[in-house]
């Protein structure tokens, strides 16, 4: 009994023993014998004397960063390469230090110096760069760090050789500071595997026409914010055999590089006027009532300008004191009208700003523009209007009506704006476009080299003919309504944007409407299948259908090739066969109603008590969803649904065979 009363007081002597350690750890006085050793009598139960013991407590330790490699540009499209970039990306929950780590590519290591201040909060990236200067102007922001040569003193330097990023193939890995592999990236052509890396090497996307060079391996999402890592190449962006998540493209220059940006996933609340207005019924009147209420500033992206009344328009605010910014597209499909030239130069020569997305002539050799195309079509007037559009700014698009009858022309549909929360998310993306002091894809206009022939003036014939213009008159909504802004290359492909979240949600009783200039049958290489490469879009529309949703498609007759594998009429046949073969509510037409072709890219979704319209620049192809420019405005708006609904069913009818 004595013996356990010793060891009862014993045990609460311990007890006051820890609880006088704890209050030291907390107040800061922690001896550091209490942490670290200590030794007690082996037989301290037994003794009736005092006994000296040290209290062993838990280490509390930080959370351990797990350092990636989030993004890798391996092949710059450069001569020289010198924006050759990877981006480090912590993906564990505590700070990164990175002191001592080490970036190995293919036999050279190049490592952060021990005196080294730089660290990686959790949940954040860092790019190490060849050069800080070829990178900010291909990238759009400074690197955090550089290998190689002390090219720009303000950017962290690292020490020994600069990794070599081979184009073909290769192992790139990041050692932690004593020497470990923590993470692997094996790309390319390379077959020898090392440790730390699963399966075969990692590739870039490059089928049809979208080719390897210039491009950036990327990973692929993770769960809560953190970045696919399972040491293979499912996890990164060019994986074929993820139709979701893989077969992703990502370039130098684009927005979502950009530290702190985010997809808006999410449908968000607004309150203001919403017009619709219908081309080529009663497009040119509201386009130029826009132009007109300019006071301050207009800033334009646009493919073309093609319309010499609404570039007077312009002229005319610019004569009022409006300061115009035109950012157009330099390389449109058969080059650039003499119609575009007299168009542009008038705007030009009374002061506008006008820069065309191509190569500048400072530019390195080898540089690519950051888009394939500038296809947007879309502007802002004094900050506080806006609008969002499918057809191009041309006489065939928005003619001058007469009386109520109009030319024939291009179906197309504009929507318009003061909502704020449109117009903040408009202007913040072009302000992101339009950097020419940054970026070398921005060429000013040159009143030699874009100028038009000498004594060119533009046609001023009457029309030959003329139709009616039932929808002239546009619909006017004010209120609340919730909207998601849809852009390319940041988000089109992604499986969790809204418009395919709305296409996944369509079921039994659900109705959607589909009108496009095209919508390819399959993606990928031209001799390739809706199996192989499917177009997501497309495969979204069946599988609602598929589900139970009611779905009509009516793709554009006028400039369809029918021959084309990847034709309208042959997207049309394939609907309707998938349909009959698997008892669909799906019903597909190919169809000119207004004259002069279906230029629009547009769709109507009736999703439970939600009431949707589309309204954008997206065809249905490859191009424009992974590496053009393109902007649409997906709108949850009762009204201009109901209008866009009564557009297409006047379509279908007039595109209906005859019997």
């Amino acid at each position: 009994m004595d013996g356990c009363r010793r060891t009862h007081g014993l045990l609460w002597g311990v007890f006051l023993s820890a609880l006088g350690a704890l209050s030291a750890l907390l107040l800061g006085n922690t001896p550091t014998s209490l942490l670290f050793s200590a030794t007690a009598s082996p037989d301290y139960y037994f003794s009736a004397t005092p006994i000296t013991s040290t209290l062993y407590l838990p280490l509390v330790q930080r959370p351990s960063p797990r350092l990636l490699i989030a993004a890798a540009h391996i092949d710059s499209a450069l001569s020289g390469e010198g924006d050759e970039a990877l981006w480090l990306w912590n993906n564990g929950p505590g700070e990164a230090p990175l002191a001592g780590w080490q970036i190995s590519g293919n036999g050279r290591t190049a490592t952060f110096p021990a005196t080294s201040t730089l660290t990686i909060p959790a949940g954040a990236g860092l790019w190490c760069t060849a050069d800080p200067t070829i990178f900010r102007r291909t990238f759009g922001f400074a690197p955090g760090c550089e290998w190689g040569a002390d090219d720009d003193p303000a950017v962290a330097d690292l020490t020994g050789s600069a990794p070599r990023l081979t184009n073909n193939g290769g192992v790139i890995q990041l050692n932690s500071p004593d020497g470990q592999a923590m993470d692997v990236l094996v790309y390319g052509d390379e077959n020898l595997i090392p440790d730390g890396w699963d399966g075969m090497a990692a590739q870039f996307y490059s089928r049809g026409v979208i080719g390897a060079a210039g491009q950036l391996l990327r990973r692929k999402p993770g769960t809560a914010g953190a970045f696919a890592d399972t040491d293979a190449a499912k996890d990164w962006s060019g994986d074929v055999a993820d139709l979701a998540w893989g077969r992703q493209v990502f370039f130098p220059g684009w927005r979502l590089w950009q530290a702190g940006w985010q997809m808006s996933n999410q449908p968000i609340a607004a309150t203001g006027t919403l017009t619709l207005a219908i081309g080529p019924d009663g497009l040119y009147e509201p386009m130029a009532d826009f132009f007109r209420g300019a006071q301050r500033s207009l800033d334009l992206s646009l493919y073309t300008l093609e319309h010499p009344l609404l570039a007077q328009e312009i002229v005319a605010a610019m004569q009022r004191g409006v300061a115009v910014r035109l950012l157009l597209e330099g390389g449109p499909a058969g080059g650039i009208s003499d119609l575009q030239r007299w168009s542009v130069a008038q705007i030009a020569n009374a002061g506008g700003l006008v820069h065309f997305l191509d190569s500048r002539s400072d530019a390195p050799n080898g540089f690519r523009p950051r888009y394939r195309f500038i296809y947007a079509k879309y502007g802002i007037v004094d900050g506080t209007r806006a609008f969002v559009g499918t057809d191009n700014l041309t006489t065939d698009s928005m003619p001058v009506p007469v009386n109520d009858s109009v030319p024939p022309g291009r179906r197309g549909v504009y929507l318009f704006t003061d909502a704020s929360a449109v117009t903040e998310k408009l202007s913040s993306l072009f302000a992101y476009d339009w950097q020419p002091e940054l970026f070398w894809d921005l060429r000013p206009y040159d009143a030699t080299e874009d100028r038009p022939p000498e004594g060119y003036t533009p046609p001023n014939l009457p029309p030959e003919e003329l139709r009616p213009a039932p929808f002239r008159q546009p619909v006017t909504y004010t209120g609340d309504f919730t909207f998601v802004l849809l852009t390319t290359p940041e988000d089109s492909t992604r499986p969790d944007n809204q418009l395919m979240a709305l296409l996944g949600q369509a079921g039994a009783g659900d109705e959607i409407r589909w009108v496009q200039l095209y919508e390819h049958k399959y993606w990928g290489d031209t001799f390739s299948n809706p199996v192989a490469d499917p177009n997501p879009r497309l495969a979204a529309l069946i599988d609602a259908a598929r589900r139970g949703a009611q779905v009509r498609v009516l793709l554009d007759s006028y400039f369809d090739e029918p021959s084309d594998d990847r034709s309208n009429r042959a997207t049309a046949d394939y609907l309707r066969l998938v349909a009959q073969a698997a008892g669909l509510d799906i019903q597909a037409l190919t169809g000119n109603p207004a004259g002069a072709g279906v230029h629009a890219k547009a769709g109507t979704l009736a999703i439970g008590d939600e009431r949707w319209l589309l309204v954008g620049s997206v065809n249905g192809g490859e191009i424009s969803h992974k590496i053009n420019r393109e902007v649409s405005l997906l709108v949850n708006a009762p009204l201009l649904y109901d209008r866009l609904s009564e557009l297409f069913e006047s379509d279908w009818m007039q595109s209906v065979p005859a019997k």
